[in-house]
């Protein structure tokens, strides 16, 4: 082990939470609420915003997906997307739809994650694609690289919010 890992090793059990600079970034698996205006959040604080007005937790992005949120609940008519290691399942997708299906996320660096999605509805089909969900921001972005549109391929990006859920944030 070189001198300055060491260092670093030791300063980690020194002082806890300390991250290595060689240790693996998080992936992006959890909750997220879609950004429903075009063009995405400009700033955090448009998230922050519309996180404190529908106030989501993981159990409502749950109840989106199979759309059994209250009418009286302040995230009824919100979506979301539920992303784990193996499932992209966002609460907006239509029947025929590119983006929800099985996910293999690959590795993530400074915040990037790619990806590649066999949509449910078209199972003969691998769509590349990216989230990219930084540290210190509340924006996360999932774009779907070629998704077929009238005739061509386009990219498509949807932005989500993150959102903190007893205690854990997404």
């Amino acid at each position: 082990m070189s001198r300055s890992r060491f260092f670093l090793a030791a300063l980690a059990v020194v002082v806890p939470g300390t991250v290595l600079a060689e240790s693996p970034e998080q992936t992006p698996v959890g909750a997220y609420l879609w950004y429903p205006e075009a063009g995405g959040p400009k700033s955090d604080k448009e998230c922050l915003d519309l996180v404190a007005r529908v106030q989501p937790t993981k159990e409502k992005a749950e109840m989106s997906l199979w759309g059994t949120i209250p009418e009286s609940d302040p995230a009824f008519g919100s979506f979301f997307l539920l992303l784990s290691e193996t499932r992209m399942e966002p609460t907006y997708g239509a029947e025929g739809d590119y983006d929800f299906g099985d996910v293999r996320l690959g590795k993530t660096v400074n915040g990037e994650t790619p990806f590649k999605l066999v949509p449910d509805d078209h199972p003969g089909v691998t769509m590349d694609g990216a989230i990219v969900a930084r540290a210190g921001t509340e924006i996360v972005t999932v774009t779907l690289r070629g998704v077929p549109i009238n005739g061509g391929r386009r990219d498509r990006t949807t932005y989500f919010c993150r959102f903190e859920d007893e205690g854990v944030k997404t």
